[in-house]
């Protein structure tokens, strides 16, 4: 992966941080004790929130109701330092600007946001099966993100 959610400091960092230098070259890799990953269905009532976890740099959808704080506390009790979670690892779209914040971007920024959100995810996307695969264990949560499981 790209980023992940370190649970311990409650930020997004870059794998970069955990590279190996062979040589000159800085190979990226996850952390030595490995990630966890959150895989989620997304549900109608997904909102977008701004949260200084990912720094501020794109609003993050969740369920209403849902807070990314309990999720954290939920990873953290079962053992996990470090997580992937879409929404906050992968950029997202800037789909609209976050009502009763400042956040929003103007025209000139939104399409270098976009542009970067695109090369990005040409990359990240196709391989969004190996970060699941390569992952110590997987958080499953089949009615929508943070909820649980309700048949």
């Amino acid at each position: 992966p790209r980023r992940l959610w370190d649970l311990v400091s409650n930020r997004v960092v870059d794998v970069d941080q955990f590279a190996k230098v062979d040589g000159e070259t800085a190979i990226p890799r996850a952390p030595a004790q490995g990630y966890w990953a959150i895989t989620h269905s997304w549900t109608a009532d997904m909102q977008l929130c701004m949260t200084p976890i990912n720094g501020y740099r794109w609003p993050v959808p969740v369920p209403a109701g849902v807070s990314l704080e309990a999720i954290r506390w939920e990873a953290l009790s079962h053992g996990a330092q470090y997580c992937w979670l879409d929404v906050l690892c992968l950029r997202q779209r800037m789909i609209q600007r976050v009502p009763g914040t400042t956040a929003g971007i103007d025209d000139e920024t939104e399409s270098a946001e976009r542009e970067q959100r695109l090369e990005e995810w040409s990359v990240d996307i196709p391989t969004i099966g190996n970060i699941y695969r390569q992952a110590t264990n997987v958080i499953r949560y089949f009615n929508g993100l943070g909820r649980e499981l309700q048949l």
